[in-house]
């Protein structure tokens, strides 16, 4: 990986672990075929193999070499791809699977989910998806379609899920993107184009740009992963979804501070434990609430995990994404 201020080693890293997380606390993890799972990992770690740290905007309006390798279309991710598969080749990485199936599976898996990491085509995906619950009966975990489907929104909300963790922690990933965007806005500058809003260190408002990238693209996507899960628990998967809903808790009391910050109020950098674990524990308890009414309305239990084992996921969950405060050293890559 290139030393990029935002698309590093350590984002790969964080990503690859919140994956991990997710499949693991919404019991994902256990509905899958071995193959299916490892593809989901590796996908993972290589989303962003060789990130140059400048946008598809980026490369098509300078017409790189990537850019025009792919036709101008989703040169960054197909160019992950490409790296993929030239380390899958070196290291044989699909020689122990044992049959053609499943390496076809592999392979399919991996490409649908870098793919769809890019935000160019994020509106498709969540229509398909929106068309797919509202079919009756539809089962996402009864079909590759299916299976393929949630595993590109679980690598899409790995890949954004900064303002999904305590306030210090996203606060310190928002720095870190903001640099990479005013160093592209700089590059475009300098080159006579006009400098996207967001990019634009001179005119662009961190905390309000934040409040609207959580309100109208991150929580959207958190629910509509929220209303998989449930569909799937629905149809009798011992699936959950309440560590989903968790990470809503951080996603709607960082976009209060944020706010907070755009109408130029003071927000202490410093966040109390006991002020998260207070808000985490109000919003499992209006779940809770809203739950016991459903089950008095339909007198069938609730599909899914019991209440002790949904506290264990969910304080395993906060406490691993708690961990990415520490930053591991960033290594040197260089592709083929």
């Amino acid at each position: 990986m290139r030393d990029n201020s935002y698309h590093n080693f350590t984002h790969v890293t964080d990503v690859t672990q919140y994956m991990y997380t997710l499949l693991l606390a919404t019991h994902v993890a256990e509905r899958l075929r071995p193959v299916e799972l490892a593809a989901a990992y590796i996908a993972a770690v290589c989303h962003d193999l060789d990130h140059p740290g400048l946008s598809n905007t980026y490369q098509n309006n300078e017409n790189t070499e990537l850019s025009k390798r792919y036709n101008k279309e989703s040169p960054l991710e197909n160019h992950h791809l490409s790296v993929f598969g030239r380390l899958c080749e070196k290291h044989e990485l699909l020689a122990n699977l044992p049959t053609e199936e499943e390496k076809t599976r592999f392979v399919d898996i991996v490409h649908h989910m870098i793919l769809a990491t890019d935000m160019a085509k994020h509106g498709l995906l969540m229509k398909k998806i929106k068309e797919k619950l509202n079919i009756d009966g539809w089962h996402p975990l009864k079909s590759e379609e299916g299976i393929n489907l949630i595993l590109q929104i679980g690598l899409k909300c790995a890949d954004i899920s900064n303002q999904a963790r305590p306030w210090k922690v996203a606060n310190r990933w928002n720095e870190a993107v903001y640099k990479e965007f005013y160093h592209e806005g700089d590059l475009d500058r300098a080159a006579g184009r006009n400098v996207a809003p967001l990019f634009d260190r001179r005119s662009n408002m961190i905390p309000t740009s934040t409040v609207g990238f959580i309100g109208y693209v991150v929580a959207p996507l958190y629910e509509i992963y929220v209303a998989i899960m449930k569909r799937c628990a629905m149809m009798d998967e011992q699936v959950d979804a309440q560590a989903v809903e968790e990470c809503l808790v951080f996603l709607q009391k960082n976009k209060e501070r944020y706010q907070l910050q755009a109408d130029g109020q003071y927000v202490d950098q410093d966040e109390e434990e006991e002020e998260l674990q207070n808000f985490a524990v109000d919003l499992r308890t209006k779940i809770k609430s809203k739950e016991e009414e459903e089950e008095e309305k339909t007198k069938s239990k609730y599909p899914g995990i019991n209440g002790l084992q949904q506290q264990d996921t969910i304080r395993i969950l906060m406490n691993k994404i708690k961990q990415h405060s520490k930053h591991p050293p960033e290594p040197k890559f260089q592709p083929e």
